[in-house]
């Protein structure tokens, strides 16, 4: 091998090493490290307070306070279009709310997410949780119908959007709670009683996971076979979390908050076939 061809053969390599310094830099960006994913989890399970729903009568109240809470509304624009809105939201539909954090306000602003029934909106708080904002709660007691039904005020049309862009999530969180919620199943998570049930007579691999507290399974019993864990305890006993992400699992609670949360965050670690039981 003469002088030329090794110096040639040098050069290759170390344009070879430079590509790959700067491959990995770009990458890291955008790859989340698990670990941060655990304790954005961790945080947000140990400060929750009542699962963080509010009840309607407290939300109404919350609003007439100096400042109001920032309104986020996950439904569908033609739905708002039909049934209209609380006044002062925001609308960003839940599969867009990760590529829209622009219309979002500060991490420590207090932010009621609200939707047709209360489903997505805990889905919407749980992953705006993660991301680091620090009091997001999801409108209970039938969320936005059960507001209507309760007779408090709406109105009609679709708000205007407006670009705040005073929060600057983690580039990577944001990327994985963007793919997370941009890919939600069509049914939402969402599995009746009769759907489990023949489940569990024809399906022999499938996961339940009750995450009621201890108390609550003392009280009224659990579904035979289920792994008892704990919303609270969620992360700290991940190792008893399945294995194959690609396993089927279904998560129930005593009303469905619970069970949505730890749906949400099976998800966004990457697990593809998980339930919650309506109800």
């Amino acid at each position: 091998m003469n002088r030329i061809t090794r110096s040639l053969m040098r050069l290759l390599l170390l344009l070879s090493l430079l590509l790959g310094a700067c491959q990995t830099e770009v990458t890291s960006d955008t790859e989340i490290d698990e670990r941060d994913l655990d304790a954005a989890y961790t945080s947000f399970l140990r400060d929750m307070v009542m699962y963080n729903t509010i009840a309607l009568d407290d939300l109404n109240s919350m609003l007439a306070e100096e400042p109001p809470p920032f309104l986020l509304d996950v439904r569908e624009f033609d739905e708002v279009m039909e049934t209209g809105h609380i006044e002062g939201a925001v609308v960003i539909p839940l599969r867009e709310l990760g590529n829209r954090t622009d219309l979002l306000p500060t991490f420590d602003t207090t932010i009621v997410s609200y939707c047709g029934s209360g489903w997505r909106c805990t889905i919407a708080m749980t992953a705006l949780e993660a991301l680091g904002w620090e009091n997001v709660f999801s409108l209970r007691d039938g969320s936005f119908s059960g507001w209507i039904e309760a007779g408090y005020p709406t109105v009609t049309g679709l708000p205007k959007a407006v670009s705040l862009n005073v929060a600057s999530p983690d580039p990577a969180m944001l990327t994985l709670m963007d793919d997370t919620l941009s890919n939600i199943p069509e049914e939402l998570g969402m599995i009746t009683i009769d759907a489990v049930n023949i489940e569990l007579m024809t399906n022999p691999n499938l996961i339940l996971i009750d995450v009621r507290r201890s108390e609550d399974i003392q009280e009224t019993g659990s579904i035979e076979g289920a792994v008892h864990i704990p919303l609270e305890e969620f992360i700290a006993r991940k190792i008893e979390w399945p294995v194959d992400k690609s396993a089927k699992i279904m998560i129930y609670s005593s009303v469905g908050y619970r069970s949505i949360i730890a749906m949400t965050i099976l998800w966004s670690y990457g697990y593809n076939d998980v339930w919650s039981l309506i109800g």
